[in-house]
């Protein structure tokens, strides 16, 4: 998981990336509360911080057919980004 410093370079990154099939995905679309099918056991109360890494997170892939040249492709994309911020 990377923690990015801001919701438009989360996008930035994964619309340069999901293309390519590397394993870069969001896995937390929503905070908890946002899932209607989890309202009868999370509280349906605001929780900033989840919100907040729900925007900002991306998952990389962990696969062991992720070669080294992929996974610098991916490391290049987020520095290339990060400059950006």
């Amino acid at each position: 998981m990377i923690l990015l410093p801001s919701k438009t370079i989360r996008d930035t990154v994964l619309q340069q990336l999901w293309p390519s099939n590397l394993g870069v995905i969001r896995l937390f679309i929503h905070a908890l509360p946002n899932y209607t099918y989890l309202s009868q056991i999370v509280p349906q109360i605001s929780m900033p911080n989840a919100e907040d890494f729900a925007e900002r997170m991306l998952t990389i892939t962990n696969s062991l057919w992720l070669q080294d040249a992929e996974f610098n492709s991916i490391c290049q994309t987020l520095q290339a980004n990060m400059i950006k911020c």
